[in-house]
């Protein structure tokens, strides 16, 4: 539920209402009724209003699962994944965020894998919608694969810790990592598994992500997502700081290539007009050039490595 301080309730029932449909569907082949956990940053007490409102938004929810409400006060992004995984009974652990929506047959397309025994991960395919100019730039530039047309970026793609699967055994004893950085977790927990030999099953288990909303998350969010570039780089590479320095020079020029390509390439099938290409563009550019600043102060030693909060006014925006 880290993710619900800056989306609607509205919205958060959309997705609601569709794991309530997912659930029932893969119900309805033999699965046994399921464990829901609402993993969020308040305080036990909590509970009461929260399970009120989940039953006003998606009454369906509750006929299909037994829902559990885990409270972890004032906890970051992986630290509510984490605080779910003990209250979890089933075999498999499903990780889903409140700021997606499941499409159809979702659910049970994340779980087929796991008929092999030898299955440990499977990673589903999370996509941006969009609806206007900065929505679908939004879409263009992000680290999500496009909905359609984008195969080849959609067979690479890391984890995403909002729409994946795992076996509860191993997830139990391999929690998301502790991190000073804002989405660095789930890419040491990639590495662990490839580490251990595992391979991540990609399959098309759709959901689709609210777009990020307001300049100052976009500002915010470009310093942050080159900041915690250089903090991979240090966990899976070198921690030294004149390779750290010529990295994120390198990494500009690379995602500043990468960001025009796939504007011109794909805004078509976003329904972006072509007189907006341009300033899809630029808005990109802007983008990497701002994480480019947060990559080089941090790996210049400009700024300290502090534990990564998103801002109130980043959430209020």
């Amino acid at each position: 539920m880290e993710n619900a301080k800056s989306i609607d309730w509205d919205e958060i029932g959309l997705g609601l209402k569709a794991l309530a449909r997912e659930i029932a569907q893969v119900s309805a082949t033999g699965f046994a009724r399921p464990k829901v956990i609402i993993s969020h940053g308040g305080l036990e007490t909590d509970a009461v209003s929260l399970r009120s409102r989940i039953g006003a938004e998606a009454p369906q929810l509750a006929q299909v699962a037994d829902l559990a409400f885990a409270a972890c006060p004032g906890g970051r992004y992986y630290d509510l994944k984490n605080n779910g995984i003990p209250w979890s009974e089933g075999s498999v652990l499903v990780f889903l965020d409140s700021d997606t929506v499941p499409e159809r047959s979702w659910l049970s397309t994340l779980l087929k894998p796991f008929d092999d025994p030898e299955t440990i991960c499977v990673n589903g395919h999370t996509y941006l919608s969009h609806d206007d100019f900065f929505s679908r730039t939004f879409a263009l530039i992000w680290f999500f694969p496009m909905a359609e047309g984008d195969k080849r970026f959609a067979s690479k793609r890391a984890i995403n810790a909002n729409n994946i699967a795992f076996r509860r055994d191993w997830i139990s004893s391999h929690p998301f990592p502790a991190h000073n950085g804002f989405k660095v977790s789930c890419t040491l927990l990639m590495h662990q598994l490839w580490g251990e030999g595992h391979k991540i099953v990609n399959v098309d288990a759709r959901v689709h992500h609210y777009s990020p909303r307001g300049w100052r998350f976009f500002f915010w969010r470009a310093l942050v997502t080159g900041r915690d570039a250089d903090r991979k780089f240090v966990e899976l590479h070198s921690p030294s700081r004149a390779r750290r320095i010529v990295k994120s020079f390198t990494r500009w020029g690379t995602m500043s290539w990468r960001t025009l390509r796939r504007v011109v390439n794909h805004a078509p099938q976003t329904g972006m007009p072509v007189w907006q290409i341009p300033f899809a563009a630029i808005v990109g550019l802007t983008f990497y050039t701002f994480a480019f600043l947060g990559h080089f102060s941090l790996a210049a030693g400009l700024v300290r490595d502090k534990v990564e909060i998103v801002p109130d006014y980043v959430v209020h925006s």
